[in-house]
């Protein structure tokens, strides 16, 4: 089974969310999938707390240094990742991240591992969010939110990771706030008649219960992708 890269239109959209549904779905039907946030900002006390997140919601949990291997580049200021390590003095190695996460495609069947930002998020010296992507090779889920707006997000980020020779395996549609039926609707079909790539589902506004049932039709749909690939990474 090849692993995937979870990234989104924007920040705040809720990749984090739909990562830890993935991941648990995965872990639920028997893969041995893990959660990945290969860089971290906003770090208090260096908690990663969206892989913290996505290892709660999966049922997992390991020690501090599966941990680290998990999320190992860690910072305090909550912005860019190419900003924040500025302010730390620390250079992002991409050659460094691609080693780390293509390492644990070894000890787990399927790696989750999710980005910081959107697609174009600068990791410093030239390279963004959109280049790691690109080494690893993985097929790419998109998170887009519901809201006005986001279809020209979507369609304008479906056309970079295709442009980057990338393997769209879909669209996920994060309803972060109560929606308005006539604009999700239109949103759905335009996203999906203008974007040349399938919509695994949509997640409905969900403050309180997780919506385990939604995940299900999600990660079957990206299962049967992963599975049928005839390369593994």
């Amino acid at each position: 089974m090849k692993s995937v890269f979870i990234t989104g239109t924007d920040t705040d959209v809720g990749k984090t969310f739909i990562a830890a549904g993935i991941t648990k779905f995965l872990v639920d039907s028997g893969v041995n999938a893990v959660p990945a946030k290969p860089v971290q900002t906003g770090c208090v006390n260096d908690i990663p707390e969206d892989l913290i997140y996505s290892l709660q919601i999966a049922g997992l949990s390991f020690n501090e240094i599966v941990l680290r291997k998990l999320c190992p580049l860690r910072f305090v200021p909550a912005c860019s990742p190419h900003l924040a390590s500025e302010l730390a003095d620390c250079q992002i190695n991409l050659s460094e991240m691609v080693t780390g996460l293509i390492e644990l495609k070894s000890d787990f069947e399927c790696v989750v591992a999710e980005g910081a930002g959107g697609i174009l998020v600068p990791l410093g010296n030239g390279k963004t969010m959109l280049s790691l992507m690109v080494e690893l090779g993985w097929p790419v889920v998109l998170v887009s939110s519901d809201k006005l707006g986001t279809i020209n997000h979507t369609l304008l980020s479906i056309s970079a990771l295709l442009n980057a020779g990338l393997d769209v395996a879909g669209v996920v549609i994060n309803h972060t706030s109560p929606p308005s039926k006539l604009i999700s609707k239109s949103n759905t079909q335009a996203i999906q008649e203008y974007g040349r790539v399938e919509i695994l589902g949509e997640v409905p506004y969900s403050p309180g219960l997780f919506p385990s049932q939604s995940f299900a039709d999600i990660g079957a749909k990206l299962k049967g992708k992963l599975s049928d690939e005839l390369q593994e990474n």
